[in-house]
């Protein structure tokens, strides 16, 4: 019986890299690379031909920047998923990121299995950040105080009743408050094991795997209020 495999575009500037990489996606059987590229401006003709389901590419590319390179791809093909896979974890590349439209922003520090994780996350629709800069993440819009106005955030707060109930849109608000499961009880008058439930069902519904990548989409998608 075949399987269904998850068709990957790579783009980085450097072979030795691409080929582990290839060698280490190629591993999980439903996983293929089948197609590379080392400049930005290879990113838009390469896509266009192979219709890759992921894209994996650095953001330190020659010729025209990762963040370049993914602007006008999301432009000319807005459902496009894309992670950026890179060494570097500075707010402002992964602000950009995102605001270009990746589908996540992956270090190149993580394990291999994370790394699949991450595909298989964005191919179900999903979003992926690595932990790392997710907490840093959420401090620098918490520190700019980008609730409203800011570049790629809602300026109102609308409550993901689509997908959450009232009271997990409560849980979820309080997350990005900055409320641990214990000081979330206390203040919903609830058991801390009612808490993990709730925010396991969150992360559930989001298909998620942790509950700062939640908190990030929530702020990026105005679920939540910044304080």
């Amino acid at each position: 019986m075949s399987v269904q495999k998850i068709d990957l575009l790579v783009l980085d500037s450097h072979p030795l890299f691409r080929e582990g990489l290839k060698r280490i996606l190629e591993m999980d059987p439903y996983l293929q690379v089948i197609a590379e590229g080392e400049t930005g401006e290879q990113l838009m003709p390469l896509y266009r031909q192979y219709q890759p389901d992921v894209v994996l590419m650095e953001i330190n590319l020659p010729s025209k920047t990762g963040i370049e390179a993914l602007s006008e791809l999301t432009q000319h093909f807005p459902h496009a998923k894309v992670l950026i896979f890179t060494v570097v974890d500075d707010f402002f590349y992964v602000s950009q990121a995102i605001q270009a439209g990746a589908s996540g922003y992956l270090l190149k520090e993580m394990d291999p299995a994370a790394i699949v994780q991450a595909i298989k996350t964005v191919v179900k629709g999903g979003f992926y950040l690595h932990p790392k800069v997710t907490k840093d993440f959420i401090g620098a819009l918490n520190r700019l105080g980008l609730a409203s106005g800011g570049p790629f955030l809602q300026t109102t707060v609308i409550r993901p009743y689509h997908l959450l109930t009232a009271r997990e849109c409560g849980v979820l608000q309080l997350m990005a408050d900055g409320h641990s499961n214990r000081s979330l009880g206390e203040a919903l008058e609830i058991s801390e094991k009612t808490v993990k439930n709730h925010v396991s069902s969150i992360l559930r519904k989001m298909e998620l795997q942790d509950r700062t990548q939640a908190v990030v989409i929530a702020i990026k998608n105005g679920w939540v209020a910044l304080s």
